[in-house]
């Protein structure tokens, strides 16, 4: 008995022991924190070339907090090559350093504009994160003004890895222009169904900071982004699709400027007809809001003054959510709003026959007709009956 209790210890030792013959220490790796991918300068419409930049964490330098231990240069090193395939590319970069590359710990993949306005490009470079076994899923995709490498040399405040300062920017709701936050596995069935959808777009306003530039839309037909949604228009589109986002939009009541703060967004959209050639759509949105600055001196616990500044946001709301239809239908061609989807999810035999034309070809999408319906509540503003700006306090 105690020679069968042996053989099976040491059977468990042996499992366990050849369970880490490939265990690789973690100083042997170089760890990606974000990439960007760029046209090169030697690339041309018959023979295109990407270029490659991998932000790589030096673990020295990021444990240095100033109060000694750690490295004294920057905590994060980039690393760039060209090539025809993001995997031939990857192999280069081996060379450049003596670790492993490691894309566990991807957060970010900028993509500029010149390369997602390539047709198929985007798809395919997507694609190659989806196969890739070491990456995650919940890697976010960023289209970039200008250069994508250029954002990976931000010098942020408070952040010492730029990928990480625009993965942390991406994750803040307080922007209704930035609508969603579009990653590798939601954006996966989008690209095979070739749907279209909207994906966040930032450029470097200096070399401290990033900005969002706006909503770039992707055509999925085309496969390829067709423009960008800036300013009330990519606010507009917010509305539409009634995501967590908060912000402000400004208004004017009593021919003075104010601010609402926008905290809630609840949208329904409703098909009214199935005519093919002239869908008509009813988009309601219920909106609930709060006086965020007021440069009149009108009294906001006064009913007949907050029913202004309803109206007034109201107005307002379907201002800038027209504006994003009118571009969209008209100047774009592409449906940004997911009304596709809409149909494709409660109106499926309808969808079949629509589906090849939707925002291609034929375009049903431009053709349709979209009414919307805004109701807008103002919360009182607890106590104040005035803002600052306003002259008083109750």
């Amino acid at each position: 008995m105690r020679r069968v209790a042996v053989v099976f210890i040491l059977i468990v030792c042996t499992v366990f022991v050849s369970g880490c013959w490939d265990k690789q220490e973690i100083e042997q790796r170089a760890f990606v924190y974000g990439v960007a991918i760029d046209l090169s300068e030697d690339s041309s419409t018959s023979n295109p070339e990407i270029k490659l930049t991998q932000q790589l964490i030096v673990p020295e330098n990021l444990t240095n907090m100033g109060g000694g231990g750690g490295g004294s240069g920057p905590a994060f090193q980039n690393l760039s090559k060209t090539g025809k395939t993001l995997i031939d590319i990857s192999r280069e970069t081996i060379k450049l350093t003596s670790r492993r590359i490691d894309v566990t710990h991807l957060n970010v993949a900028l993509f500029s504009e010149d390369v997602v306005k390539e047709p198929k490009m985007f798809e395919q470079l997507v694609d190659v994160f989806l196969r890739e076994r070491d990456a995650r899923r919940g890697i976010k995709l960023v289209i970039a003004s200008g250069k994508a490498e250029e954002l990976l040399t931000v010098e942020p405040e408070h952040e010492k890895i730029p990928a990480e300062y625009i993965n942390k920017m991406l994750e803040e709701t307080g922007n209704l222009a930035i609508l969603d936050i579009v990653r590798v596995g939601d954006i996966q069935e989008k690209l095979l169904a070739r749907e279209s959808f909207p994906i966040a777009q930032l450029k470097m306003k200096n070399p401290k900071e990033i900005i969002y530039e706006g909503i770039a839309v992707y055509n999925g037909h085309q496969e390829k982004v067709v423009g960008t949604l800036k300013d009330e228009e990519a606010k507009g589109l917010s509305f539409f699709r009634g995501k967590r986002h908060t912000g402000t939009i400004n208004i004017e009541v009593y021919r003075k400027p104010a601010a609402v703060e926008i905290l809630k967004i609840k949208t329904k959209v409703t098909l009214k007809n199935k005519e093919m050639n002239n869908l008509k759509f009813l988009v309601n949105v219920d909106v609930n809001g709060l006086i965020a600055e007021q440069f009149g001196t009108e009294n906001v616990m006064n009913e007949d003054v907050l029913r202004e500044f309803e109206n007034a946001t109201r107005e307002k709301v379907e201002e800038i959510m027209r504006k994003s239809v009118d571009t969209l239908q008209k100047d774009f061609q592409t449906d940004a709003l997911g009304l596709g989807v809409h149909l494709k999810k409660f109106h499926p035999k309808l969808w079949e026959s629509v589906k090849g034309n939707w925002d291609y070809g034929e375009n049903y999408f431009s053709q349709s007709t979209i009414d919307i319906n805004t109701d807008v509540t103002i919360e009182t503003p607890g106590t104040i009956n005035r803002t600052a700006l306003g002259g008083g306090t109750k």
